[in-house]
């Protein structure tokens, strides 16, 4: 809503709506966007005028136009209501913001398969009747807003990019790689984009490859998670040429998903596109580790899927029951190369319930259109699952679990796994979560037994799967790849007329 439609409101509404705001609400129904929420919010102030009445009243407004100002560094474009009546256009506005504070503007459960995360109860229309009542509208934006310190944080960097938006910012074009002692003329404006975004302190004029423009390089390449060689490459030059405007977009669409997730005192967590996982105890973190997560190949696409559950208990040395899809495409063209694989990594051939011979079987005649088999991995150290698998109930068959290849954790970029996740620090992740009782001792003799043994926890922990590509870590703003495509989704909805909705 422009700010010269609410002055426009404010000169030339003069008439005391206060005594007839219910008959009036009625009259409006079919052209406010939120009826029963306007309705609901009136019979709780008493149907009291609210923006233009009297001075109370215009204090509203004005504290209104200063929200006006400043949600859209949340990431949320005001809209002028269909109202009519002005005293109600201001109230559906309010009530418009309010909902898109505390829920988002778009339904996640709507664009992504099997959205299962809770959803926080409605407030909303409580909290404003008390801010209100209470002369306090102004701390709406606090009140209504993801109440995380990584949320502010990257509303604050919001309003930086979007200072950052006059800079011209044409493409930096690369012959080849550029290393410490060499000259080019692109030196400079590298070094003056790495000033402005922060990794830079300070910028002098020049176009020699310093150590200063070296620890800059290393600093922007840590904040995009591309492996931190000091080189200018092909890599670094493509995430350089990204625009703050794209940067600010990618931004919010982040705070739209902090809006969707229903806050808890400790919290597993997984952000799929920084490979890692937390475990979170309000906003401190308490656990760390680095984590792979589903291949985003083109040719091969298996993505992690974000979703809410709970781990109630832990597998030692877990059976490995293979799922038909990766039993096709994964294991089967291994056996017809190799008739000896199945055994050599410890499988076990089921058909109709009985296990039978993998070498007397004829797989040259099978496919993923013909393949009535169920596959096995026994417990042991050639075992997908490793030593340990983390229990949560889900629709995906995935899995947090243990992996015999710990090199794969070198990478920085670890998108290898069909889907499940696989923990670097998987033992102290158990041993977290089982308790003090337990020692790296005697979860070591238990897992040296080799029997599978399901423990379950004194008391389970939620366990959030999410996709953050923009987040704080140690004060800075940090970006990652959208790995599978789940943000160009979110932003055809949020974006798709040319500003958020």
């Amino acid at each position: 809503m422009a700010v010269s439609f609410l002055l426009y409101i404010f000169v030339f509404f003069t008439l005391d709506y206060s005594h007839a705001l219910e008959n009036i609400i009625k009259e409006n129904w079919n052209r406010l966007s939120h009826p029963k929420k306007v309705y609901e919010l009136y019979k709780l102030l008493n149907f009291e005028c609210l923006w233009l009445c009297n001075d109370k009243e215009t204090n509203n407004f004005y504290a209104l136009q200063d929200i006006l100002k400043h949600i859209p560094y949340h990431g949320i474009k005001p809209r002028e209501s269909k109202s009519l009546d002005p005293e109600l256009a201001l109230t559906d506005e309010l009530i418009d913001i309010a909902y898109k504070l505390y829920y988002g503007s778009a339904d996640p459960s709507k664009l992504y398969k099997g959205w299962n995360l809770p959803k926080k109860p409605d407030q909303v229309i409580n909290i404003l009747a008390s801010l209100l009542k209470e002369g306090r509208i102004r701390d709406l934006l606090i009140e209504l807003s993801p109440k995380s310190g990584e949320y502010w944080f990257l509303v604050e960097q919001a309003k930086y990019l979007e200072s950052l938006s006059h800079f011209e910012w044409k493409p930096i074009k690369l012959k080849r790689n550029l290393k410490l002692g060499d000259k080019g003329p692109c030196l400079d404006e590298i070094r003056f984009r790495l000033f402005l975004l922060g990794d830079l302190k300070e910028y002098k004029n020049s176009d020699v490859f310093d150590q200063e423009l070296i620890d800059a390089i290393k600093s922007f390449q840590k904040r995009h998670g591309l492996p931190e060689t000091g080189l200018i490459d092909k890599r670094t030059i493509q995430e350089l040429n990204i625009n703050p405007a794209d940067r600010l977009k990618q931004v919010y669409l982040n705070l739209e998903k902090h809006r969707w997730i229903y806050p808890l005192k400790k919290t597993l967590v997984v952000n799929i596109p920084s490979f890692e996982l937390y475990i979170m105890e309000g906003n401190r973190v308490i656990f760390y580790s680095k984590v792979i997560v589903g291949r985003d190949y083109r040719e091969d696409l298996r993505p992690t899927p974000m979703l809410y559950s709970k781990v109630d208990s832990i597998t030692i040395n877990p059976k490995w029951y293979v799922p038909t899809s990766i039993s096709v495409k994964d294991i089967l063209p291994k056996v017809k190369k190799d008739p000896n694989y199945l055994i050599k990594k410890g499988f076990k051939v089921f058909y109709m319930g009985e296990e039978v011979d993998p070498l007397q079987i004829d797989w040259s005649i099978y496919d993923e259109k013909n393949f009535p088999f169920r596959l096995v991995q026994e417990a042991g150290p050639k075992n997908a699952l490793g030593h340990i698998k983390f229990n949560f109930l889900n629709q995906f068959q995935v899995f947090l679990h243990d992996t015999p290849d710990k090199h794969l954790f070198k990478h920085t970029k670890r998108s290898f796994s069909s889907g499940c996740i696989r923990v670097e620090k998987a033992e102290d992740l158990a041993l977290y979560l089982l308790g003090q009782e337990w020692t790296q001792e005697r979860l070591r003799n238990l897992i040296k037994k080799k029997e599978t043994t399901i423990l379950k926890l004194k008391e389970s922990i939620s366990l959030y799967l999410l996709y953050f590509t923009a987040f704080k870590r140690d004060e800075q703003l940090h970006f990652r790849e959208d790995l599978y495509g789940y943000d160009t989704i979110l932003s055809k909805v949020l974006f798709s007329s040319g500003g958020k909705k």
